[in-house]
């Protein structure tokens, strides 16, 4: 996930734009998901559609998640499913979520639900759980 982060940060170079690994980089990173699919939410219509957008979902999860562990903590570990596959999921103080998830949410079901609100959110959660210890 360190290597979709980093290809991250090379895309949004790219295009003229800084990822930093700061919270508020995020913002940054909600103008880009909104530059891929503007003002609406993506459909894929075919395999190869929902394969890029699924990569896409991985570069910018990876990045969102590495904002995480750099500012909040955690650790991305190999979690296996029922079905005998595995994914990769990033814990962070007793919460497993699934970064790349996310992003493709973001890209394809929710137009308004953006990355850096998610990252606030989260934010406000393990406060809330410090906070009750």
């Amino acid at each position: 996930m360190k290597a979709y982060a980093q290809d991250a940060e090379r895309l949004a170079s790219e295009q003229g734009i800084s990822l930093d690994y700061t919270e508020e980089s995020l913002e940054r990173v909600d103008l880009l998901l909104h530059e891929i699919a503007g003002n609406t939410v993506l459909t894929p219509r075919t395999p190869e559609e929902a394969s890029q957008l699924w990569g896409l979902s991985k570069i910018y999860g990876g990045y969102l998640g590495e904002v995480v562990i750099r500012n909040m903590g955690g650790a991305w570990e190999l979690q296996d499913n029922p079905d005998g596959s595995a994914r990769v999921v990033l814990h962070c103080e007793g919460l497993t979520m699934f970064p790349p998830d996310k992003i493709y949410k973001r890209l394809t079901e929710d137009l308004y639900s953006n990355v850096s609100g998610y990252c606030r959110a989260l934010r406000a959660i393990i406060n809330l759980r410090g906070s009750e210890k």
